[in-house]
């Protein structure tokens, strides 16, 4: 196993991810087994953060690798590193080492790699990377982030906000409630609220497929829509756009009024994907895109 080390030029007391000093790895105090390359410090590999929400505890991460040479990384077998950094800047870590799994997004070539980190302090935190490619290459890449003690998004096993969020019976037509080029009506029939009295879990996504950032807003409204399909009877769907009046936009954000539903629910960015059980209580949640496989393995483990 490789272990990494960081070089940190100041202390991390910073109150902010970007005025935390950036880790630079300097060397490895282990190397692989016999015939397999060092990382090397020269690594032309980037770490790009698709997460941004962490709170102490368990945090799904989700990230995407860029070689500056040759482009996005999708076919390399990563492992993760973490290390708590304190406030006088010492290093105490790898406090956890797990392998990374490549998500293909719908839109090809497209991808992303994620994980399951537990975190459990809040402060400053170094996340390493080393990836091995299929040509016996291994690169390294490290950044930090910021722990809050609570995320933003409800946290796992908190009660869901009850929101009034609109629905069909406050529209005059689904133009006005989502920006869908193909909605489905059973999507906008039900407030959180009234879904979360039913006595039913609930899938819950955040997004805006015409104005999405990251173009992976459609396909995430396709997961819960295919989703949807195969579990209605046993669970409830509901998609709530990010602007309030998808209708006036007209191409012009400036028009655009968020939806005070993403409010209540503090979201710091979209899409946004939440599985509640029968008794109102976030288990499971992805900020960034989620594949179907993720989805449905979160759906699954609440459904009565």
């Amino acid at each position: 196993m490789v272990v990494i080390m960081f070089l940190f030029a100041s202390a991390c007391s910073a109150s902010s991810v970007e005025e935390v000093a950036t880790p630079t790895i300097v060397a490895a105090t282990e190397v692989p087994a016999e015939g397999t390359p060092p990382v090397s410090p020269q690594s032309h590999m980037q770490l790009a953060f698709a997460t941004t929400d962490f709170g102490v505890g368990e945090n799904r991460i989700a990230f995407g690798l860029i070689d500056s040479e040759d482009g996005p990384i999708r076919d390399a077998t990563v492992e993760i590193q973490t290390f708590f950094i304190s406030e006088g800047g010492q290093q105490d870590g790898p406090k956890e080492t797990v392998n990374a799994v490549f998500r293909k997004w719908p839109i090809s070539p497209s991808g992303i790699y994620t994980a399951r980190l537990k975190l459990d302090s809040e402060g400053s935190w170094g996340i390493g990377v080393i990836a091995s490619r299929p040509d016996g290459s291994v690169q390294s890449a490290a950044s930090p982030i910021r722990v809050k003690a609570k995320s933003s998004a409800p946290q796992i096993g908190s009660a869901a906000p009850r929101s009034a969020n609109k629905t069909l019976i406050d529209v005059q037509g689904l133009a006005q409630i989502t920006t869908d080029v193909d909605p489905d009506p059973e999507l906008y029939g039900l407030t959180v609220a009234e879904a979360l009295d039913s006595g039913l879990p609930l899938m819950l996504t955040f997004s805006t497929p015409a104005f999405c950032q990251t173009a992976t807003c459609g396909p995430q409204l396709d997961m819960l829509k295919a989703l949807k399909a195969k579990y209605s009877d046993r669970a409830n769907f509901i998609h709530i756009e990010v602007y309030d009046n998808p209708d006036e936009i007209q191409g012009d954000l400036s028009n655009a009024i968020v939806s005070p539903v993403l409010a209540e629910w503090r979201l710091p960015s979209e899409p946004w994907t939440f599985v509640v059980d029968e008794d109102g209580l976030v288990q499971a949640k992805f900020e960034s895109f989620a594949t179907r496989e993720e989805l449905e393995t979160a759906l699954t483990a609440v459904l009565p």
